[in-house]
């Protein structure tokens, strides 16, 4: 099983339960399919995505979900796809993404899984 980290910037990064739900232009996708692929559309690829927080949450992740829930905040980000300090992990970028929901599967006000939409996905190698 891949291990998935969110990377908001700033060399840090979130080491995620779950990445799943990958939907391409109305269309699911198996997200390891598509991170082990060599994928070049020639349209933008937009869609969304669920990502299930660990247990150990990085409050810069926590606020960024909530700034762009509550506000129009969009920015890229990118999710790795194994280690992050190891160069060859992929990175898939999310072109203009926005937690455009958030999931509460506990009683605190820390969100455990959010929905993201992008206006497009890239995987980096």
């Amino acid at each position: 099983m891949t291990a998935y980290h969110l990377d908001l910037g700033d060399n840090g990064s979130e080491a995620l339960d779950s990445v799943a739900k990958l939907t391409l232009i109305d269309t699911e996708v198996d997200i390891k399919d598509f991170v082990a692929g060599d994928y070049k559309a020639p349209v933008p690829l937009w869609g969304n995505v669920v990502l299930t927080r660990g247990d150990v949450r990085d409050e810069d992740t926590t606020k960024w979900v909530e700034d762009v829930e509550n506000t129009d905040t969009h920015q890229d980000v990118v999710l790795i796809a194994g280690d992050p300090a190891d160069p060859s992990a992929r990175r898939v970028r999310l072109v203009d993404a926005a937690a455009t929901m958030t999931y509460h599967l506990d009683e605190d006000d820390d969100p455990d899984a959010f929905l993201i939409s992008f206006t497009d996905i890239t995987v980096e190698k």
